[in-house]
């Protein structure tokens, strides 16, 4: 592996030509919010927009965060991470950046190298943590609501997700069927705990917006949904090709993230956190007392799992636990 080369990115203020470099942690972010490296006056960008990494080998990629007007690189619009070249053009909102690595990066092995030129993206190992939100009973909600109901039902209930997700900073978000599926990738080799709290918010964001859909559509029942958050390494970025790309995660964590959600019922619960996830919360907040421990048999594994089980009732003291130990930290 390469040593690591210096990447900024070169943009003109007010005349003034103004350089940002990746950070300590190889990372910077673009948008809106005071929050980002990269700070945007600009209606067209979003509160977080995108974001450049380095990479463990060297190369950097940009990603959308899920914006709403798009990232351009050399005025393509991306749909996936991509790893950038000294002297691409970017173009997020109404402001142009120029992107430069300094020295020159070793190429990928020849057994990826292939892949990476015939899509221009990158696939690289991150440690991620996955929420898996499902509709509890979804079969039995579509035989009482006509078929047009349950589809501006699902429709709103998406729409909404994605824009609480979106501004909790969530990576990539899926739909599958009647559940949704977010990932959020972490920089460090351990989630920091503002990260966390803003998963369990976003989580508290889809909870109150299921509720309110009785209501809103006139319909017989409430919306229940249970949920399943798992933390770990896996595979990020692109499957497809330019013609046809997605932006996605795969390895064991994701797919335990689903079993997990499946596991609440026999947990008499609402949420389960896999082992990983709640070790990260753990060790950063007090939040042990609002969980209950159970050792479930997850569907496709051997061996049993340990799982840790929260009601939506004590969603919001956790959240206000977690808010807690990030105001004093």
């Amino acid at each position: 592996m390469s040593d690591f080369a210096a990447a900024f990115l070169e943009t003109e203020i007010d005349g003034q030509v103004c350089r940002f470099p990746l950070d300590g942690d190889r990372i910077l972010r673009i948008g809106r919010s005071d929050k980002n490296n990269i700070v945007l006056s600009d209606d067209l960008a979003s509160r977080h927009h995108a974001m450049l990494q380095q990479s463990e080998e060297g190369p950097v990629y940009i990603t959308d965060c899920g914006s709403s007007n798009g990232t351009f690189v050399n005025g393509t619009r991306i749909a996936a991470p991509v790893i950038l070249r000294d002297g691409d053009n970017l173009r997020i909102g109404n402001r142009e950046f120029g992107f430069h690595q300094e020295a020159a990066v070793e190429s990928a092995p020849p057994a990826e190298t292939a892949e990476l030129q015939s899509t221009n993206v990158l696939f690289a190992q991150a440690l991620i943590t996955v929420l898996v939100v499902d509709i509890r009973d979804f079969t039995g909600l579509a035989r009482r609501v006509e078929a047009a109901k349950l589809l501006r039902v699902t429709r709103t209930l998406f729409r909404e997700a994605g824009r609480v997700l979106a501004e909790r900073s969530a990576w990539a978000q899926k739909y599958i069927g009647d559940a949704v599926m977010a990932v959020w990738l972490h920089k460090k080799r351990a989630p920091e705990l503002r990260e966390l709290a803003a998963i369990f918010d976003g989580l508290a964001g889809l909870a109150q917006i299921a509720g309110g859909l009785q209501a809103e559509f006139q319909l017989d029942a409430p919306i229940r949904i249970g949920a399943g958050i798992n933390s770990g390494w896996a595979s990020v970025g692109n499957v497809g090709s330019i013609a046809s790309s997605d932006y996605t995660a795969l390895g064991d964590v994701v797919n335990k993230a689903f079993r997990l959600e499946s596991a609440t019922k026999d947990m008499a619960c609402d949420l389960a956190l896999g082992q990983d996830a709640y070790d990260f919360l753990a060790s950063s907040a007090e939040v042990g007392g609002f969980f209950r421990t159970s050792v479930v048999k997850l569907k496709g594994y051997d061996e049993p799992s340990v799982a840790y089980g929260v009601r939506w009732s004590s969603l919001q003291a956790l959240l206000d636990a977690l808010h807690r130990s990030v105001e004093a930290s």
